[in-house]
C-alpha cells in the first residue's frame, strides 16, 4: 500500500513540475502540414516544428510549449490540433501567446554526378528546404502573420569517384534518414546545415515580428537546457576591423562563423558592453559589414564583438 502511494505521489509531483515549467510558455507549435512529397523515414509534420521550437529555445531562451506537448493536450481534450478551443486552452492553462503552424513546401536532397559511372566522375549534392509559417492568435483562433523561411546548401565537387567506387558522401546520402532528426550526426550533414539556416531565419523573423517575446526571454538559460534535439548554443567572438562612415563597421566574422544578415552582435571594450551592431551583409567567410544600432561610447578598431549561434 505504501509503495503504491509513493508511485502515485511521485507521478502527481511530476505532473505538477511539468505544468509549472510550462505555465509561462510564450509560444506553442502544432504539427505542420507536409506537402513536400518527401519519401524518407522522417515524419516532417512533427520533426520540423520540434526542431524550430528547440532552436529558438536555445538561441533566445524563449519558453516553448513543444509540438509533442500540444499533441498530448489535444488528445486529452479529444480535439484536433487546429481546433480553436485547443488554442484558447493553451492560452488559459499555459500562458501561450502565439501558436505556430506551417506547411513544409520543399524538403529534398539531390545528387548530381558527371563523368563515366564505371570509370571516374565528380559528384555534388544539394539540400533545399522551404517552409511556410502560420501564426495563430490563441484567443480567437484566427490566423494572422504568414511568412516563409528556407535553407539551401550546395556542395560541389565533393569527391572524385574512381572505377565506380562510392565516396563517403555517397554513403552518407543514402543513409541520411537513418539518422535521428536533430541529432549531432544529423546536424553535421548537408540537410542539417540547411535546417540550421531555416532555423536561424525563423529566429530572426520571430524577433522582427514579436520583439516582446524576445525581450521577455531569459537568454541565460539557453545554454543549460537539453531540449528535444542536440543543437547547441555557443558564443563566438570576433573584433571590429574598421569603423567606416554612415554608422557602418566591419568585423572579422562571416559565413564560416555562422553569421547571417540580421543577426545582432554585441560590442565590448574589455568586459564592458559598449554597443550593439546589426549584420547588414555577410561579405565573405570571415568578413561582414554591420550598422551601429546603439553605443555608449565611440566604437573603435579592435573592440571585441560577441554573438550566439546554434551548432
Amino acid at each position: 500500500m505504501e509503495r503504491k502511494f509513493k508511485v502515485v505521489f511521485n507521478f502527481f509531483v511530476s505532473v505538477l513540475i511539468l505544468n509549472f515549467s510550462l505555465a509561462q510558455s510564450k509560444i506553442a507549435f502544432i504539427p505542420f502540414e507536409d506537402i513536400s512529397g518527401f519519401k524518407g523515414r522522417w515524419n516532417l509534420k512533427v520533426e520540423i516544428p520540434r526542431y524550430l521550437g528547440d532552436f529558438v529555445l536555445k538561441f533566445y531562451g524563449v519558453e516553448v510549449f513543444s509540438v509533442d506537448s500540444v499533441v498530448g493536450v489535444a488528445s486529452e481534450m479529444g480535439v484536433g490540433v487546429r481546433d480553436a478551443f485547443l488554442f484558447s486552452e493553451l492560452k488559459r492553462r499555459f500562458g501561450v501567446e502565439y501558436v505556430f503552424g506551417g506547411k513544409v513546401l520543399t524538403f529534398k536532397v539531390s545528387r548530381f554526378m558527371t563523368g563515366f559511372p564505371l570509370m571516374a566522375g565528380y559528384e555534388s549534392y544539394n539540400a533545399e528546404i522551404e517552409i511556410e509559417i502560420e501564426v495563430f492568435d490563441p484567443l480567437t483562433g484566427e490566423r494572422g502573420i504568414v511568412f516563409g523561411i528556407s535553407g539551401e546548401v550546395k556542395e560541389r565537387g565533393l569527391g572524385l569517384t574512381l572505377l565506380g567506387k562510392p565516396t563517403e558522401k555517397y554513403s552518407e546520402f543514402y543513409s541520411l534518414d537513418l539518422l535521428k532528426f536533430g541529432s549531432s550526426e544529423f546536424n553535421e550533414t548537408i540537410v542539417g546545415e540547411a535546417m540550421k539556416k531555416s532555423g536561424m531565419e525563423f529566429a530572426l523573423r520571430l524577433k522582427k515580428y514579436f520583439p516582446e517575446i524576445i525581450e521577455d526571454a531569459k537568454g541565460e538559460i539557453a545554454d543549460k537546457v537539453s531540449g528535444a534535439t542536440e543543437l547547441k548554443a555557443v558564443v563566438i567572438e570576433g573584433m571590429i576591423l574598421l569603423v567606416g562612415k554612415q554608422e557602418l563597421v566591419y568585423v572579422n566574422l562571416g559565413r564560416k562563423d555562422g553569421i547571417v544578415s540580421g543577426m545582432v552582435l554585441y560590442v565590448f571594450d574589455g568586459d564592458e558592453k559598449v554597443g550593439e551592431l546589426e549584420v547588414v551583409d555577410v561579405v565573405d567567410e570571415h568578413f561582414s559589414s554591420c550598422r551601429i544600432i546603439s553605443s555608449t561610447k565611440e566604437l573603435k578598431k579592435g573592440d571585441k564583438v560577441k554573438t550566439r549561434i546554434i551548432k
